[in-house]
Parts: C-alpha cells; sequence; structure tokens
C-alpha cells in the first residue's frame, strides 16, 4: 500500500513539474500553416508598393518573407530575403511577376512556406503608388539643425516635389516646394517641430496620396540651469532614505530628465553613484558621511545643460 501511495506522489510531483514547465518549452512548428492575407493571390496590379500581410503563426518568434521575379524554381531575380517579427512588411517593386512566401519560424524549428504570386503591370501611371520615405525616421528629435531627408525611388517617377512645413501639414512653409530630381535633400532649418512630406511625379500623374509625410522636431537649446531645493547646503540627515529635491530651469525646448550625482569630495571629482530622473526628486540611501550633490537637465533631443550648484549633506 506505501508503495502504491509513494508511485501515485512521484505521478502527481512529475506532471506538475511538466506543467510548470511547460511556457519553456518552443513551440513544435513543423505541423502549422501560415495563411497570407495580401496582396491577394495572382493580383494584377500597377500599384507598386504593397504591405505583405499574413496571420500570426502561435508559436513563432519571428518570419522569413522571400520575394523573387519569376518563380521560386525559375528565379529571375531575387528580390528579397528578410526575417522579422512582425506580420506586415511594406516593400516597393516594379512591373515584373513575382512570387512572395512566408514561413514561421522560432529556436526549435519552422513551418513550411506558403506562398502567392503577383503582377504589376509596365504602366507609366503611378497615380496608386506612395513615396516610402527613409530618414529621419517619423516623430524623431534631433539636436542638428542641418538635416538630410531621403526616400526611396519610385519606377516611372521623373522627379520628387518635396515640402516642409512648420508645426502641421497645414502649417507655413519653411522650405519648397522644391523639386528634386534625386532622393535627398539636406537643408538648415528652424528650431521647433516640421511636417516633411514628398510627392513623386511623371509628365501624365502624381503620386495618389498627393505627399508621404512625416513630422520631425528640432531642438538645438541647451536646457537651463537646475536649482537645488533641499535639503539645504550643509544639512545633516539621518542614515535613512532622504529626499533630494530641485527646479528645472525654464525649458528652452523638448522634454526634460534630470541626473543627480553624488560625490565624496567638494570639488566634485570623485563619483560615488548617480541616477537618472524624471521629475523633481529623488530618494536615496547614502550611508554614513559626508557627501556632495548636484543635478543637471537633459533634453529629448540630447543637449545638455549645466551643472547646478554642489551642496553637502552630512549622514549620521
Amino acid at each position: 500500500m506505501k508503495k502504491i501511495v509513494r508511485n501515485s506522489l512521484l505521478v502527481v510531483l512529475f506532471t506538475t513539474i511538466l506543467f510548470a514547465c511547460s511556457d519553456f518549452i518552443v513551440k513544435d512548428l513543423k505541423n502549422k500553416d501560415v495563411t497570407l492575407l495580401a496582396p491577394a493571390n495572382n493580383l494584377v496590379t500597377i500599384q507598386l508598393t504593397h504591405t505583405f500581410w499574413w496571420d500570426f503563426v502561435e508559436g513563432a518568434e519571428g518570419y522569413n518573407l522571400q520575394i523573387v521575379e519569376g518563380s521560386f524554381t525559375s528565379v529571375t531575380n531575387y528580390v528579397l530575403d528578410t526575417l522579422i517579427n512582425k506580420n506586415k512588411f511594406v516593400y516597393t517593386l516594379y512591373p515584373g511577376t513575382f512570387h512572395w512566401r512566408v514561413k514561421g519560424v522560432n529556436n526549435g524549428g519552422e513551418t513550411n512556406f506558403a506562398t502567392f504570386k503577383l503582377e504589376i503591370d509596365s504602366s507609366l501611371d503611378i497615380s496608386s503608388q506612395q513615396v516610402i520615405l527613409t530618414a529621419p525616421s517619423d516623430l524623431n528629435i534631433t539636436n542638428n539643425d542641418n538635416s538630410t531627408f531621403t526616400w526611396n525611388s519610385l519606377l516611372n517617377a521623373d522627379d520628387y516635389l518635396i515640402e516642409i512645413h512648420q508645426n502641421t501639414w497645414g502649417g507655413g512653409l519653411v522650405y519648397g516646394p522644391q523639386i528634386v530630381n534625386g532622393t535627398s535633400i539636406t537643408t538648415v532649418l528652424p528650431e521647433g517641430t516640421i511636417v516633411w512630406g514628398v510627392q513623386a511625379r511623371n509628365a501624365t500623374s502624381n503620386t495618389a496620396t498627393s505627399f508621404s509625410i512625416r513630422t520631425l522636431t528640432i531642438d538645438t537649446t541647451p536646457p537651463n540651469m537646475v536649482t537645488l531645493v533641499a535639503p539645504a547646503d550643509n544639512a545633516t540627515l539621518s542614515n535613512t532614505f532622504n529626499t533630494y529635491s530641485w527646479n528645472q530651469g525654464a525649458n528652452t525646448g523638448t522634454a526634460l530628465t534630470d541626473d543627480i550625482y553624488f560625490y565624496s569630495d567638494t570639488t566634485a571629482t570623485n563619483l560615488i553613484k548617480t541616477a537618472q530622473v524624471v521629475g523633481t526628486s529623488h530618494q536615496d540611501s547614502l550611508g554614513v558621511g559626508t557627501y556632495y550633490w548636484r543635478v543637471q537637465s537633459t533634453d529629448a533631443a540630447g543637449n545638455i545643460g549645466p551643472f547646478s550648484n554642489v551642496r553637502r549633506v552630512n549622514i549620521q
């Protein structure tokens, strides 16, 4: 009877461990399929820019997307082979017949490929196309006012029209309209938020969405000096967590974060510890001793402000 009970307990223990570890087991993908969604199989279109889209596969950690001109058994040109962790990928092609396929992958294996065919005709009409902007990234914040704007070339485009507006696309022009024969321009711009857009053109049509647009914030001004509030200079505090607070200077541009520094010497050269703070206070426990502290602001564009004055604190 004791042997039966012991064996039953072992079975329960083994089952418990097995289920507890199930989250750490890599899922087997070999019997799973990828369902392609768009562009539809055998689609014939004049559109060059497509969003390749498929359903997520349970257990897949990434997806291998491949595009060839011709077919995978008779490749004219190997266009794309990329591994991504999303289920959508935007890419611009050119007139021709293509096959594209996707498989799900993880550390333990992969699914079979799912394959679709896509045909793009050679029409010069670019009215349904879209210019793909490449840099700067959308919503980027920079402290460089000499900015380079780049985009992908579009087949059958003769040139590109770029405009840069203040704050919103409907705001005042700060650059352009400028016709560009290549795929980039570099210009010096004022501080602030700007919206830039590019349109492809040829003799018979323009891109349908008019302008592809992105937003950029330029901030070249360093933050102002921080003013320390508490504890007072040469204050004596108990050996526990104490609150250090300060006032930021007037904001000169983008959002601020602050760094607080603690030193063991009055010249603030022997750094003991530092912390980055979102806000204007910080709690810390330093241990018994004499310390010196100061604070410095940095904005979202990477501009660094001056150090505050140094204060002394005695921990007993």
